[in-house]
This record gives C-alpha cells, structure tokens and sequence, in this order.
C-alpha cells in the first residue's frame, strides 16, 4: 500500500529589502556607540600599562598602540574608551579626522604643529622623570588616533613616524596611545622597526555572537523610522545560531558583521508593490534575517590587488596618494579605480577611498595568499 503523502506547508517567499529601508538602517548603524569588548580591552591594557609606568618611569616604555583591523575606525573607540574613563589623568586627542597633505614630506611639520604645540621649549630634550615627579603631577595621555594617516608608503614616506618614535622617547613624562592597523603596523615594521619604540601592542578583540548580537540590541530592539511620515520598520528575532553564523562569517568584526547583517534582512514578497516599493498603506515593515553572507567578489587583476594593498594600509587614500604610493602616474589607475568603486569593494566619499568592510575577510585571503605584505587579522 502507498502511504497518503501529506502537503509540505507553503514555504514564505522573502526578497531583498527596499534599498532605502536599508541605508536607513545602516545610518542608525553608524550611530550606535562602539562595541564594548573593544572599549574594555583598551581600558584595562591602558590602566596596566599606566601602573607600570607611573611605578618606573625612567625605565618603563611610556606608550600603548592599539591596533584594529583595517576596516575599523580606531579614532572613535579610542575617544569612547578614553574620554571619562580616566578622570585622574590629563587626556589629549590629537589628529581626530586629520588627513594627510597632499604633499607626504609635509606631515612631519604637521604634526610638530599639533603636538609640541603646547609645550613651553619645544625645542628642548625634555629631562627623564623621576618618581618623585610623577606623583607632584597630573598625568597627561596623549592619543594619536591614526599612525596611518601620518606616513604614505612612498620614499621619505614615513619621516611622520620616525618623528613619533623620537618626540615619545624624548618626553617620557607624558604617556602615548597609537591607534593603528595591522596592516599598517606590518608596514612600519618592516621599513622602521617601529616596534623597538612603540614596545606595548594590544589588538581589538574578535567579538563573538552574543557580542554582535548585544552591540545591535538597540536595533533590534526598537521600532525604528525610515524616513519623516514613512512606515516603522521591525527587525525579527534571530536564533543563537544566526548570531554565531555572523560571527564565524564577518571573523568577528564588527563593521564587517554589520554590512552583512544589513544584507541578510529580507522582507515577505507580499509587503511589495509589483515594483518592489513598499505599499502607501503599510505601517509596519518586518525585517527577517536570512543566513549571512559574504558578498561575491570579481577576479581581482594585479593592479586591483596593489591598489587594494594600499588602500588597506592606509585605510583611506586620495587618488593622488595612492598614484605615489604606487609609482604610477594617476591616469593609469584611474579605470581601475572606477571599476572596483562599481563594484562595491570599494567606497569614495568625496575626495577619498576605502575598502568595503563587507569585502575585507575575502581581500585579507586573497592579498595573503598572493604574497603581500599584511597584518596578523
């Protein structure tokens, strides 16, 4: 006898989101406070790293550098973890937003502008402290939120540096804190041994699902506007799994993880018009998260992987610096540039590039296995 086979339940059609929904959603993204295991990391390191200075000053490295993946903004972590946690300290930003001048030799002057602005004898080699001088004095920490914007990988590129190394070593009564990337950091390691100065090294944190999960609850949590007068949009709850999958994909990084969960919300077909707009008469817009992915990737050409070699160095380029970073005259990566921008891998706002979070775990596979310089992550 044949069994009486039963009907399998009408499986929900889901598509992409309206593009709008998600660019609206990915603004509230950018405004969501920086992950807490980053801040937590730099705060208990830095809190180390001050002790042992302040209990051996003439002897202890008077500098932290906190390194991040290239597609991670390390100026606003800094900001977030240093700015009220420290309230017995004198803390300094320096460089925030700054970018490097269109002529590279001319960020060493830059920075003596900014940084010896406010001392008495700029000039001077100042005295090693003692003991006793610290404790008549208010510790000052000086943040540096870029190194990559302080150098260009050219010839004499990195003089900016080699004046970090000799401003810091100098004046060992103020304490240093360097963001940096890795890939940058691998960099300078290789042309300045910059190690030999900047002694103490951290690394941000790979977060972990719950982590994702718990720096996007504000999102998640809420109802959340599209636009003035739109529909209210909701995001659907999403398994244990779903976030543990993010963070296997994105390699915990969060704004690569945030790219992808952007991308992996879809919407029930029925919610659309025939023209894939969402209905006048819709109040609510539910999100549902699909499985996470990477984006597909073109098959790069050996231009494409020196220009993104660059770009992730410095995490972000004019046109003209990538052209001297390169040796090559700015028509001929031009194209090339266009190309990849079409693309999606990279991104220009205004006169400058970077890569697409989205697209840096593929890149850091690609460029690795293709020989070039990169950082550990």
């Amino acid at each position: 006898m044949f069994s009486r086979s039963t009907s399998a339940a009408p499986v929900e059609k889901l598509v992409d989101a309206p593009p709008g929904v998600l660019n609206n959603l990915g603004e509230q993204v950018t405004k969501l406070p920086t992950p807490e295991p980053y801040q937590t990391t730099i705060q208990s390191a830095l809190v180390q790293a001050l002790q042992d200075w302040q209990a051996n000053p003439e002897f202890e490295n008077n500098s932290l550098v906190v390194l991040g993946r290239p597609v991670e903004e390390i100026g606003p972590i800094l900001k977030a973890s240093l700015h009220q946690e420290f309230p017995d300290c004198e803390v300094h930003f320096f460089l925030g937003g700054y970018q490097r001048p269109a002529d590279p030799l001319a960020v060493p002057g830059h920075l003596k502008q900014n940084l010896d602005s406010d001392q008495e004898t700029p000039n001077d080699i100042v005295t090693p402290v003692t003991q006793a001088d610290l404790d008549r004095h208010v510790p000052t920490i000086m943040v540096v939120s870029s190194l990559e914007q302080c150098f260009l990988r050219c010839i004499q590129g990195w003089e900016g540096i080699e004046y970090l190394q000799t401003l810091s070593t100098q004046d060992p009564s103020r304490f240093w804190v360097f963001g940096c990337n890795h890939w940058a950091w691998a960099f300078l390691e290789r042309v300045c041994q910059v190690s030999a100065y900047f002694e103490q090294v951290i690394a941000l944190p790979k977060l972990s699902g719950a982590e994702l999960k718990a720096w996007l609850m504000p999102l998640l949590e809420a109802n959340l506007e599209t636009q003035s007068a739109g529909p209210m949009v909701q995001i659907a709850d999403a398994s244990d799994g779903y976030w543990n999958s993010l963070a296997s994909t994105t390699d915990g990084l969060a704004s690569t993880a945030a790219q992808v969960w952007l991308k992996s919300l879809q919407i029930r077909a029925e919610a659309l018009t025939e023209d894939g707009a969402v209905a006048d008469e819709t109040d609510l817009i539910e999100l549902l998260p699909t499985k996470p992915m990477l984006p597909g990737m073109m098959t790069l050409e050996p231009m494409d992987r020196y220009l993104l070699h660059s770009l992730l160095i410095h995490r972000e380029m004019t046109r003209s610096h990538l052209a001297i970073s390169l040796g090559e005259a700015e028509r001929n990566i031009q194209s090339r540039l266009q190309v990849l921008r079409r693309e999606g891998i990279i991104r220009q706002q205004g006169r400058r590039f970077s890569v697409h979070p989205a697209y840096y775990p593929r890149l850091y596979s690609e460029l690795g296995n293709n020989n070039f310089l990169i950082g550990k992550a």
